[in-house]
């Protein structure tokens, strides 16, 4: 019974919500560009996928997310295991990555669009940037999450640090990839919308900030509602791959760092 309740109470409260938005707008007659009722969204909603252009812009962005999530995890591994084999790489590289990851990248989005142009490699380069740190931190405190027991004998059995690697780092690590690659996914989405905000001509980003000037609040909503959807989605798809692929690592939650 109580599995139940708890697996009632997400969409019960989004029902709850969506009767007060749409209860609170009538009755307080809040003009549709300011605030436009559920209602309004979801035939909004239907409306752009009816004519293919939700699927059109999403494929765009889909494509740059994609794009940057891969550059973004190659490096983010290659440079995981610099650090945790070398105190070096650590104390060069780490203050370098970290600083670029305080800059906010809606500033940094006009100078690499300035760098790499308008079409599609300036929106890999920033869907990247925001996908690289987290993963990261994730793949570097996986591998440094190895049970020292396991590293002493397989230096007694004289391996090498690419067996070490390959046999007991990575592996013992991989639920700390998934998590990194949870958060990196949805970054990479978020740097491809915002590199659509500076400069494109099609995408999620470009056409949000169209409605924006045409005051099309309602197709805004719908927009984000459909980005909520696949962040979602996509949450769904990496907790079940954990659950396939790491059944024997179920007991272990690594942090998610972002």
């Amino acid at each position: 019974m109580t599995k139940i309740i708890d697996r009632l109470l997400l969409p019960l409260s989004l029902v709850i919500v969506l009767v007060v938005w749409e209860v609170l707008v009538r009755l307080l007659a809040v003009p549709q560009f300011i605030l436009p009722p559920p209602s309004r969204v979801f035939v909004s909603l239907y409306a752009i996928i009816g004519n293919g252009l939700l699927l059109k812009h999403f494929f765009v962005t889909f494509k740059e997310a994609v794009g940057g999530f891969l550059l973004a995890g190659s490096a983010a591994a290659v440079f995981a295991v610099l650090i945790t084999h070398s105190r070096i790489a650590e104390r060069v590289l780490y203050p370098y990555f970290t600083a670029i990851q305080a800059m906010p990248k809606i500033a940094l989005a006009p100078l690499v669009i300035i760098w790499f142009g308008y079409g599609m490699t300036s929106k890999l380069v920033l869907a990247g940037l925001l996908a690289f740190f987290p993963m990261l931190v994730n793949f570097v405190e996986g591998l440094r999450s190895t049970d020292p027991g396991r590293l002493r004998m397989m230096r007694a059995m004289n391996a090498s640090r690419w067996q070490v690697l390959r046999y007991v780092r990575i592996p013992y690590a991989l639920p700390f990839f998934l998590a990194g690659i949870e958060i990196g996914g949805l970054y990479a989405m978020l740097g491809a919308i915002v590199g659509e905000f500076v400069g494109s001509s099609a995408g999620i980003g470009n056409w949000l900030m169209a409605l924006n000037v045409t005051l099309d609040t309602a197709t805004t909503f719908a927009l984000l509602l459909a980005l909520a959807a696949y962040g979602v989605a996509f949450q769904k798809l990496v907790v079940l791959l954990r659950k396939r692929v790491l059944f024997w690592a179920r007991n272990i939650e690594p942090d998610q760092a972002g």
